[in-house]
């Protein structure tokens, strides 16, 4: 052992590592002053009461040391490379640049001077640098004396041009979005203080690291190219380069122009992005182990993504997550939303990286990128311990916050929670892979405090005395008629946004049913999407609120993790079940869902035994008058049923021609919005219609039947700016109960979707069980109308809390009270 390191310390050329190290030492020292010169002055060489003397000191001697270096090796293809690497910097940054300015309407992209496009913060230094050691060097070469000798003998064993990395990686480390957020990061430090200063030794010693190891992999990476050659440096280059590219197409979808908190994107939002997707990148490359066809298969999945990212959030203002690769199990329906010349278009674009491999399968990058199984495997366990890594930290936050004091991931995670603001403005403000992040790793639900099982037992008798006080009053039961929920897609009044209007008024029928019988406002949990929740809520009575927000399908995320599984159809036997939705059977796990409630009779467009009869459609999906007319086919007036119907004809696209007199605009809004406006107000006159109607036919029939009818969200069509002024009328939908005989007209101006069946209870004077007392006491008293809550209030909201968590994620404690959920006869 101890020849071994005898032997070790020989081989080391110590006078050249002692050379490396005062380069290392010198090069932190100048990018410690440049940048504490910018930011504590804001303007470079002047000095006043807010810089020290010495620190301008530090900076011309460390110039002089590394000038004196850079004079071994400078000459005219050196400065060559230099220019050439910071040309390619300029752009990239400002390309960077113009993505967190996705979200800012004034940025003026040709504006180069304004938006820093040359990045001149640290260049007056380099030239400073390059001019002092062309002096040096002709000093040294021309000049005959002891300074001249003993220079030359010290800087014997310095030969090489790593100066290059150091020089570039000084100009980006001082980019002036870096400067921004380390000037950020020191506002809470006096700048004369010892903190303010070890602070910026440690940023400033880790972002030169950064910025230089990125010139050294850059610089490699091109070697490789031009050598034809497949190997890890090229591998994290094109990973690199990728990142940024698709970092700009996923971000450019979801873009709106809108600030929030004075930011159009969070700290750390572009590089938690930038880092999931590089780390993503390498890892195909890894698995596949060939430049070419891991390159081609990269863009195909980022070119894909992309796309289906955009086409989401121009249909439902939400972008693509997680849960909707489900949608791959219904190819044929989702093409049913997208432009045929779309379809076309992503297939001849997908086809040119298949051209691309033909023509370059035997020419270039031949061979593996890694030869042995051993380093790929260690590689392959360093890519998932990181992601591991990323994954734990997430998914062990506390109140909706991570550990502190992590590199990028503290940043974008705790430097404001806009979780309750959706997927759109997280993915917009924090990134999209930041949302996917917090989809795998968010569990659904937050356990409530005092949650255990007496807890439970004292919930079960408090709303069991509740249930037999509320049936004191209340004479009738809801399984002796028959219920019909109806989710109208994408239904509400346009009327109700201020700044748009209509020629006439599209739901007229509707407001005059809602003006005789139980009606009001519904809020949505979502704009343009979100369908699936809002029936969820409104079959269960659970609460999306109190879902964790990172929670995208409670059919896919929450109903396999319940113990118990609460739905108003419990109270109609099974035989008397029956759903109805033209679209597919497997869409959000329905069909599982349904079974698993015991509805008898499913009636879907594809994937279910039954199926609609003489379908017509209006614009370019199953009219609703349709589906009207399929229930009535399905009603028998001898039996107590439970209707589950969804419509589909306000569903994106919208596309119908008349009634050609109907014209809907909105404030500047686009040629292409009032479009859209028109075509979906002129949809609305067909639901109108078809709803009037129907109710009509079912007054005629000798059966109790009530209506539950509800909107399940807005149409993705409006403008962000609409919203701004009145940001919760983006959430608002329009509701009724209607009754075919002894109809009520109960006041619930604004409830929630999960509140629909306690005022089903309500409207139609019918007995609870403990469960829906419960419910019954939330929307009295702890639903959405209410602005804030006082601590009884509140009491109730925890009871709700309680109750939910224990049947989706909890112990299952209610399992063992089955008459909680039963209406005593």
């Amino acid at each position: 052992m101890k020849n071994q390191l005898l032997s070790f310390y020989r081989s080391v050329n110590w006078w050249t590592m002692g050379h490396y190290l005062v380069i290392t030492l010198f090069s932190l020292i100048l990018d410690i002053t440049v940048t504490a010169i910018h930011i504590t002055s804001g303007k470079t060489f002047i000095i006043n009461d807010k810089v020290d003397i010495l620190l301008y000191i530090a900076y011309i001697f460390s110039v002089l040391m590394i000038s004196l270096y850079v004079s071994r090796c400078l000459d005219k293809s050196i400065l060559y490379k230099f220019g050439i690497g910071y040309a390619v910097y300029c752009c990239l940054s400002y390309f960077l640049l113009l993505t967190r300015n996705l979200n800012n309407g004034d940025f003026q992209p040709f504006n180069l001077i304004k938006n820093n496009f040359f990045e001149t913060n640290a260049l007056i230094t380099v030239g400073l640098i390059l001019t002092l050691a062309f002096g040096i060097q002709y000093y040294l070469q021309h000049k005959t004396n002891k300074i001249v000798s003993y220079l030359t003998y010290v800087l014997e064993d310095y030969k090489g041009n790593d100066f290059l990395y150091y020089l570039l990686g000084l100009v980006i480390a001082n980019n002036s979005q870096v400067l921004k957020i380390v000037s950020s990061s020191l506002e809470i430090y006096d700048s004369k203080s010892v903190d303010f200063y070890i602070s910026l030794l440690t940023q400033s010693a880790w972002i030169l690291l950064l910025a230089t190891a990125l010139v050294y992999i850059t610089y490699k990476a091109i070697m490789s190219l031009k050598n034809n050659k497949a190997d890890g440096y090229l591998v994290v280059g094109s990973s690199l380069l990728l990142a940024v590219v698709f970092n700009y197409t996923l971000q450019s979808a979801v873009k709106e122009h809108l600030e929030l908190l004075e930011r159009y994107i969070f700290p750390g939002g572009t590089m938690y992005q930038l880092l999931v997707l590089t780390l993503f990148f390498v890892g195909v490359y890894l698995l596949i182990n060939r430049y070419i066809p891991a390159t081609l298969v990269i863009i195909i999945l980022g070119t894909l993504v992309s796309i289906a990212n955009v086409i989401k959030f121009s249909m439902r203002s939400e972008p693509l997550l997680i849960t909707d690769f489900t949608w791959l199990s219904e190819l044929n329906l989702l093409f049913s939303f997208v432009d045929i010349k779309v379809i076309l278009a992503i297939l001849l674009v997908l086809l040119l990286p298949f051209a691309i491999y033909w023509f370059t399968r035997k020419r270039y990058f031949l061979g593996t990128i890694i030869g042995s199984v051993k380093q790929r495997l260690v590689w392959l366990g360093l890519i998932l311990a990181l992601f591991s890594g990323i994954f734990v930290t997430f998914k062990t936050e506390k109140d909706s916050k991570i550990a502190s004091g992590i590199p990028i991931l503290s940043t974008v995670n705790n430097w404001y929670n806009i979780d309750w603001m959706g997927f759109g403005a997280n993915a917009r403000y924090k990134s999209l892979m930041y949302v996917w992040t917090k989809q795998l790793t968010t569990s659904v639900m937050e356990k409530p405090e005092h949650y255990s099982q007496e807890s439970i037992k004292k919930l079960v008798t408090k709303y069991s005395n509740l249930a037999n006080d509320i049936n004191k009053t209340r004479s009738n039961h809801i399984s002796d008629q028959t219920v019909i929920y109806i989710l109208s897609e994408s239904l509400s009044n346009p009327n109700h946004i201020k700044g748009v209007g209509t020629s006439v008024n599209v739901l007229e029928n509707i407001d005059t049913i809602k003006s005789q019988t139980t009606s009001g406002l519904m809020k949505s949990d979502g704009y343009g999407g979100g369908t699936a929740n809002m029936e969820f809520q409104s079959l269960t009575g659970l609460p999306y609120y109190n879902f964790k927000s990172s929670v995208s399908t409670l059919y896919t995320e929450v109903v396999p993790k319940m113990s118990v599984f609460p739905a108003i159809s419990d109270m109609f036997e099974s035989s008397n079940r029956l759903v109805l939705h033209p679209s597919g059977a497997s869409n959000y796990n329905r069909y599982n869902v349904y079974k698993e409630l015991g509805f008898n009779k499913l009636i879907f467009s594809t994937g279910s035994k039954d199926k609609f009869k003489d379908v017509e459609k209006v614009g370019v999906s199953v009219s609703d008058e349709t589906v009207y007319k399929n229930v009535l086919d399905n009603l028998d007036t001898n039996q107590s049923q439970f209707f589950s119907v969804i419509t589909m004809q306000n569903h994106a696209p919208w596309s119908v021609g008349s009634p050609e007199e109907v014209i809907a605009s909105g404030d500047q809004f686009s040629k292409e919005e009032n479009g859209n406006l028109t075509e979906y107000a002129r949809l609305l006159t067909y639901t109108d219609k078809a709803t009037k109607s129907f109710l009509e036919q079912l007054s005629t029939i000798d059966k109790d039947i009530t209506v539950v009818f509800y909107g399940d969200h807005l149409p993705g069509l409006y403008p962000e700016s609409i919203f701004k002024n009145n940001p919760e009328v983006k959430y608002q939908t329009d509701y009724f109960i209607w009754s075919n005989h002894g109809n009520n007209k109960i006041e619930h101006p604004l409830v929630n979707s999960s509140d629909l069946t306690a005022e089903l209870f309500e409207h139609t004077n019918s007995k609870v069980s403990p469960y829906y007392a419960l419910l019954t006491n939330v929307l009295e008293n702890a639903s959405v109308d209410k602005k804030k809550l006082t601590s009884e209030q509140q009491a109730i909201a925890n009871d709700l809390k309680l109750v939910q968590y224990d049947i989706t994620i909890g112990k299952g404690y209610l399992k063992n009270y089955q008459s909680f959920f039963e209406i005593a006869k």
